[in-house]
């Protein structure tokens, strides 16, 4: 066997058995009301060591923001962000402030497969959110005509990739890098903000996800 034959053999295994950031399993005794019940508990759900090791970072780096959105029906979203060590320009490069990376989960909810699908796989999932808003009983109509606006303009640029062997079934949308998973009958959403880098931003929240699911 000459030599390029057996670096080929050996670049495909080396492909074969590495890690893919892609595939993430459920494991058989997976309780999806573990992660449905803390929905308004998200640090017990993605904690700032798990952030912190898929990250690469100190924990002691990571700084935390839980956040409540009227709009998702009370529901939290946590926020974990830590410093780049380098600076942004911002108002037209006049100033400069620290930059940042992040990981974010929320919006958990129970939905069958065919409801997630309908919902993050097409931009349905965007109406229902303007039909919620209009339902609210502080509703600001003012407010809402803005929010709705924002949302269709959203609309036109988002898209999604369906990403086959990741959980139950997942979907990778931006230009939000907002990963949907569904784990048997809980959803939940990260979101990830790598700078300008897309691709590193998705392979981490698929490594998160697979830290959540298989911890």
């Amino acid at each position: 066997m000459n030599n390029a034959i057996k670096i080929l053999i050996a670049s495909f295994l080396f492909a074969s058995c590495g890690g893919n950031t892609e595939s993430v399993s459920i494991p058989n005794d997976f309780n999806p009301e573990v992660i449905i019940s803390n929905q308004n508990s998200l640090q017990k759900i993605l904690t700032k060591e798990m952030v912190a090791e898929i990250a690469n970072i100190p924990a002691d780096n990571i700084k935390v923001h839980v956040e409540s959105n009227v709009n998702q029906q009370g529901q939290y979203r946590v926020l974990y962000s830590w410093t780049t060590g380098k600076k942004k320009k911002i108002g037209g490069g006049k100033h400069e402030i620290d930059d940042y990376n992040s990981f974010s989960i929320g919006f958990i909810k129970k939905m069958t497969v065919a409801e997630f699908e309908k919902y993050y796989g097409t931009n349905d999932g965007l109406q229902v959110q303007v039909d919620e808003m209009a339902k609210q009983e502080h509703f600001n109509k003012e407010t809402g005509i803005i929010e709705a606006k924002y949302i269709a303009d959203y609309a036109d640029r988002r898209k999604t990739e369906k990403l086959e062997n990741v959980a139950t079934m997942a979907f990778w949308e931006t230009p939000m890098n907002a990963l949907h998973v569904l784990a048997k009958d809980a959803a939940f959403t990260l979101t990830a903000n790598f700078g300008e880098n897309e691709a590193l931003a998705k392979d981490k929240s698929v490594e998160l996800t697979n830290a959540i699911l298989n911890p």
